[in-house]
């Protein structure tokens, strides 16, 4: 039904799934791909997606499909849900995670099949599962991918070119007294923070980043202040606030604390070192229901929190949390039945350790995290934060701290997964919520 409808849809959240739908030249595989891709459910099979995928090849042999319709299919049945997971567990500014879903989908027909089977699925189980803010995903590695397989030499080339036009872009939206701090920016912040921000953004955390030290400068509590500043954006069902402060020990922690106290659900952190001891971070945040946070006393109450935590090495979240688990009246993390899992990989990616974190979700999980990999001497680059079901699912880009490299000792990565599991479990339950 949810397909038969984007034909004649003029919902505007839709249209650009519609004008796929058209394109489709053979919606006989995506409509069996639509009936097909949960029947491994039916037998129990964990994941279930390779058992629908066996079921579909017997299917497509019984109907007779041709050889290219019977390997559409049990790809889009076999990866029905790829497209998302990469979308809400990888870095999408990553060229890895696009080659990724490129190399799966092979070509752009198989990808705009795999959209709309993202779709119908992700419409047809609960809003949770199919936020705007999720739904943005999809659609980012959507485009990236296409502008990959279209064509993957003028995409690699593409990236410098991007990189330069930013500068001179940046420039032309600031006043010609930021020559020498746009200059300095440009030389300090490493590369995936410039595929991941756009020149409005750009342009914004530069004065973000004069704002700070212009305190800095001054005198009294403030000057060491970290400068804050929060965008709503009510249509995607989010928040981004972006932090300028001194680099210092525990502070990706600290500021997942303060959110939690409010509480305040992360989506997505990312931490970019300008080289200068300065950082800049940027968290994608929403209300414990989906949406943007706009009630000024929220992030009034993240800030004094942060600053606090900032002042005192010994700052204590516990006392904080707890009070807002008792203040909470979201269900209780005991009713949800969902296996804890830690998976530190070295192979997905060049550059990174990736840890991936499967928990029952509950208020303070990703400060308790976070607090651990510091203490083990582990720097978080970058993360994606899902929560689905009162289920966390959180990967997170490492390296160590020291060397700045992979994390690749089999003692050391042994020990890590056995102290962030008691991190995880040690932690006394809590309602959900990051």
């Amino acid at each position: 039904d949810k397909l038969d409808a984007l034909s004649r849809t003029e919902d505007p959240k839709l249209i650009a799934y519609r004008k796929i739908f058209e394109q489709l030249e053979d919606p006989l595989v995506l409509y069996l791909a639509l009936l097909l891709h949960d029947t491994g459910k039916a037998v129990g099979a964990r994941p279930h997606s390779e058992a629908s995928a066996l079921f579909a090849h017997r299917v497509a042999n019984r109907l007779r499909l041709s050889t290219e319709q019977r390997k559409a299919l049990i790809l889009l049945v076999d990866h029905h849900l790829t497209l998302s997971n990469i979308a809400q567990q990888r870095n999408l500014d990553d060229p890895a995670t696009v080659k990724e879903l490129a190399d799966i989908v092979k070509h752009q027909k198989n990808l705009n099949a795999l959209m709309l089977l993202t779709l119908a699925d992700g419409q047809g189980t609960s809003a949770e599962a199919w936020s705007d803010w999720k739904e943005s995903l999809v659609w980012q590695l959507f485009h990236e991918t296409s502008r990959y397989l279209a064509d993957q030499k003028s995409y690699y080339e593409q990236a410098k070119i991007e990189r330069e036009g930013l500068q001179v872009s940046v420039a032309e939206n600031l006043s010609a007294d930021y020559a020498d701090e746009i200059e300095a920016h440009f030389e300090s912040m490493p590369d995936n923070y410039f595929r991941a921000c756009d020149v409005p953004e750009i342009v914004e955390h530069l004065k973000l980043v004069r704002s700070f030290f212009a305190n800095v400068s001054g005198r009294g509590e403030q000057s060491l202040a970290p400068k804050i500043r929060w965008k709503a954006f009510p249509e995607q069902g989010h928040s981004v606030v972006s932090f300028c402060t001194w680099e210092r020990e525990q502070l990706l922690a600290k500021i997942a604390g303060s959110f939690s106290v409010v509480p305040i659900n992360i989506l997505s952190a990312d931490i970019f070192p300008r080289g200068d001891s300065v950082v800049l971070g940027v968290f994608r945040v929403c209300s414990p229901k989906g949406q943007a946070v706009t009630d000024q006393r929220d992030c009034e109450l993240v800030e004094q929190t942060l600053q606090s935590a900032l002042e005192h090495e010994n700052f204590d979240f516990l006392p904080l949390i707890e009070r807002a688990t008792r203040q909470s009246r979201r269900r209780n993390v005991q009713e949800i039945e969902f296996p804890t899992r830690i998976a530190i990989d070295n192979k997905a990616h060049p550059t990174y350790t990736l840890i991936d974190v499967q928990a029952p979700d509950r208020l303070g999980l990703l400060y308790d995290i976070l607090s651990c990999l510091d203490r083990e001497g582990v720097s978080i680059a970058l993360s994606r934060i899902n929560t689905q079901d009162g289920a966390a699912i959180d990967t997170l880009y490492v390296v160590d701290r020291s060397t700045h490299a992979k994390i690749t000792d089999s003692h050391r990565i042994a020990a890590l997964q056995k102290r962030l599991q008691n991190a995880i479990l040690s932690a006394r339950p809590l309602n959900p919520s990051k």
